[in-house]
């Protein structure tokens, strides 16, 4: 079941866009996409602060407020299986040019449901030409800006690849299309630096907060791309399909490393979010 939230109230159908909506003409906003389970939304309050901070720096209106009744409206009466929620806030309609501001912004909530069974698995990678920019507001921000994003993903697609491996301007390692970095090296997880051009994803944070708890060092900085053929494991995380094991780079293999306790380190936690309910127990199950 789907359900749509626009603006103050549940709708069914078409939604009504404004002809100068600067989210659909310019990608002018920011989204978030969080795992609910038990009608939960897992590592909630960290991904709504995440797009208040954006929206700040950003000049969008931002209410929490209205969020959280949003939220608590869409979720109302949901099943209490896996679902996504994607949180979608633009500057609304403006005048013509890009230092415009908007009116009245716009705040788009959606629930859809979600396959448990696509997270965990495994993953190939294809280098990109396709840069990220650590200058760039669009690298550090979860913004509707997605066209490098898209891109890529459509070149390692073409490639045979899963999804991209995304260098940024210095030739450094940064992440995937929707995804962030890790390299397991010894006892210590390395992932490229928030200055890298990286997105600090949700999942990645709740990660590093864990590592101690299942045994591991913690590194963020640089990567260099041949450091992950010499890595004892790769893998992406993301607030959907939480960890998933790179197994080969531009078609040549990686190593395969355990990361079980990493798993279930990070299903203890949603675990205890979502109120013990018994299905986190599948997610466990997917990680080994």
């Amino acid at each position: 079941m789907s359900r749509t939230w626009f603006n103050g109230s549940l709708v069914d159908g078409a939604l009504p866009v404004d002809r100068g909506e600067r989210g659909l003409l310019l990608g002018d906003g920011l989204f978030e996409t969080i795992l609910v389970l038990n009608r939960t939304p897992l590592w909630g309050n960290m991904h709504f602060l995440r797009l208040e901070a954006a929206a700040q720096e950003l000049g969008l209106a931002f209410d929490r407020d209205a969020l959280d009744d949003a939220v608590g409206a869409i979720l109302a009466g949901a099943p209490r299986s896996h679902q996504v929620l994607r949180v979608t806030l633009t500057r609304g309609s403006g005048l013509r040019g890009l230092a415009a501001d908007g009116t009245n912004p716009s705040l788009l909530l959606t629930l859809d449901p979600f396959d448990p069974a696509l997270m965990f698995t495994p993953v190939t990678l294809a280098s990109t030409a396709i840069r990220r920019n650590p200058a760039s507001v669009a690298s550090r921000h979860k913004t509707l800006s997605y066209v490098d994003n898209i891109a890529a993903a459509r070149e390692a697609a073409a490639k045979g690849a899963d999804d991209a491996l995304m260098r940024n301007t210095r030739g450094k390692a940064a992440c995937s299309t929707i995804a962030n970095l890790f390299l397991l090296a010894g006892g210590t997880l390395v992932t490229p630096a928030r200055g890298e051009g990286i997105l600090t994803g949700i999942m990645r944070q709740a990660l590093l907060h864990s590592a101690a708890r299942a045994g591991f060092g913690t590194e963020e900085r640089a990567v260099t791309p041949s450091e992950l053929r010499r890595a004892d494991a790769v893998f992406l995380t993301n607030s959907l399909r939480f960890i998933r094991p790179v197994t080969a780079l531009d078609g040549k293999p990686l190593t395969q490393g355990d990361l079980s306790s990493l798993v279930s380190s990070l299903c203890e936690t949603a675990r205890l979010q979502c109120g013990q309910d018994p299905r986190m127990v599948d997610l466990a199950a997917h990680g080994r």
